[in-house]
């Protein structure tokens, strides 16, 4: 195999990304606010006319919606939420805390004016580090805040200038003016003190809130976007991905990341299916199923699968690869690149036999692989036109789409699962077309799964669990943004977006080895 850096590890550094961050869908709350904060010390709101609410029940680490709202006496134009402290600012701009706020009377005691002049305030839930704003746009951050005076002694002004600023455990995050975004260094983590310098970051946001180890905001068009990528290494994140809906200001917790939002009508939303990280652990790569980093192989590939028949691989002149020593679901990064014979644009591995199409979109697959053979005897023709396959490594079921997106499924394959080494019954008969168009399918333990034209993503109905099968029917699954590539594992879904960001979808979680099966493409 040529020595050639290989193109394919572009994505080395990107980050493995949840939809426990994200969620999944939007609830409406019944009621109307102008603005909505969520924090341990619960949700709490103001309306257009200042008036101040608490949802009853949200208190501490709960991850429900609440129960009603209760009326709070005062008047506030936006509110920010602690830890027993909640901050706010009124129409004159003048600074309050509420105080006697503990488990047996979450609602509080009463309203204590703090010196100062501030247009917006930002409280973390995790440290009850305050940061503000003015209407010159100075930035400020509260001095003196320890567990036994969480008021705080005093302001400190900070270098720059911001229209809002938001602290959390992803650090101190804010935007200015032109909407530009900044994240200021080494305030991540739940670092306290005015940390570094202000780091400019892609994207424009008009207002932005900091979670724990996430980050969302929202544009002048009222989109909704969330930070990808934030770490302990890359702290100012990789991405911004696009979530569904229309929000004109978002909250997340910096603590458990339960986000609440407002819309232009002033209806108030939450985030469902959104899972509470541990306190002070970022969601990005925790998971046991993402792994914890990645390891460059020596070779060149545009593509890559792998299976029980082990890693293949194809690189840009479509010469095809095999790992040695990672055959039948061994769990290691394998010994040399061996050159098989025969020429594919795009290769899947499956239980003892390996599928293919060519630059033609001609099919083959791979026989007689077995325990004393891992590279197999020939490669056999099979009938039909595709431009992408994949084979599933617990049934051997195929799927395929063709150069006008067509979907079609491999029939009367034999079901291969316990068995060792080739037999005919994996190749199966003929072809059967599905409905629907696809430009990348996939196959595995957690169903079928394909992407579109337009990137977006869908998952076939009865095929959970390596079903063998048509399915039912498909059902679109919500992306924050637009994939290319998709890949169905066991009881994960792995992708890769158009921005060549890398997400996980995870479900029921098997105790067993999981493979994981990636697709890389050259630049």
């Amino acid at each position: 195999m040529n020595g050639r850096l290989a193109l394919c590890l572009v994505v080395v550094g990107c980050v493995v990304y949840s939809d426990a961050a994200f969620g999944t869908s939007w609830l409406q709350v019944q009621g109307q606010l102008n603005d909505v904060d969520v924090g341990q010390s619960g949700v709490w709101g103001c309306n257009a006319a200042n008036d101040i609410y608490f949802r009853l029940s949200t208190e501490g680490s709960a991850d429900h919606v609440g129960t009603d709202w209760l009326h709070i006496a005062g008047k506030l134009k936006q509110i920010n939420v602690g830890k027993d402290i909640v901050w706010g600012v009124n129409s004159g701009n003048n600074i309050y805390v509420r105080n006697g706020i503990h488990h047996d009377n979450p609602e509080g005691t009463g309203w204590e004016q703090i010196e100062g002049s501030l247009t917006q305030v930002s409280v973390s839930s995790s440290n009850n580090e305050v940061w503000g704003v003015n209407v010159n746009s100075n930035i400020y951050r509260r001095t003196g805040i320890t567990s036994e005076n969480l008021k705080g002694s005093g302001w400190e002004q900070i270098d720059g200038g911001l229209k809002w600023v938001s602290v959390g455990e992803a650090g101190v995050w804010g935007v200015n003016s032109q909407d530009n975004i900044y994240y200021r260094s080494q305030t991540g983590y739940g670092q306290s003190g005015k940390g570094g310098v202000w780091q400019s970051v892609s994207g424009g946001l008009k207002q932005i809130t900091s979670g724990n180890g996430v980050v969302w905001g929202v544009n002048n068009a009222d989109q909704i976007f969330i930070r990808a990528g934030i770490t302990k290494e890359t702290p100012a994140g990789k991405d911004w991905l696009r979530i569904p809906g229309l929000l004109k200001q978002v909250s997340v917790s910096p603590v458990n990341n339960l986000v609440w939002g407002i819309n232009n009508g002033n209806n108030i939303f939450t985030r469902k299916g959104i899972h509470s990280p541990v306190v002070g652990q970022p969601l990005t790569g925790h998971l046991s199923v993402a792994g914890s980093g990645w390891q460059q192989i020596t070779g060149g590939l545009k593509g890559v699968s792998v299976g029980n028949a082990g890693v293949w691989g194809v690189n840009r002149n479509d010469d095809i690869f095999h790992r040695t020593f990672t055959t039948a679901g061994s769990n290691t990064a394998g010994a040399e690149w061996t050159k098989v014979d025969g020429g594919l644009k795009h290769i899947s591995s499956g239980d003892w036999i390996t599928w293919g199409v060519n630059a033609n979109d001609d099919i083959f697959a791979r026989t007689g692989i077995s325990p004393d053979n891992h590279v197999g005897t020939a490669w056999e023709k099979i009938d039909g036109k595709l431009s992408q396959i994949s084979v599933n490594s617990h049934s051997n079921e195929v799927w395929g789409v063709n150069s006008n997106d067509d979907i079609f499924r491999r029939t009367q394959i034999r079901n291969t699962c316990g068995n060792v080494g080739y037999n005919l019954g994996m190749l199966g008969v003929g072809w059967d077309q599905l409905d629907g168009k696809l430009k990348y399918v996939s196959t595995g333990k957690a169903g079928v799964w394909g992407v579109n034209a337009a990137g977006d993503v869908f998952h076939r109905l009865g095929t959970y669990g390596g079903s063998a099968g048509r399915g039912v029917s498909w059902v679109q699954v919500q992306v924050p943004s637009a994939f290319k590539v998709i890949s169905s594992g066991d009881d994960v879904v792995w992708a890769v977006t158009n921005s060549d960001s890398i997400l996980v979808r995870t479900g029921r979680l098997a105790t067993h080895c999981l493979y994981i099966f990636l697709i890389f493409f050259e630049r």
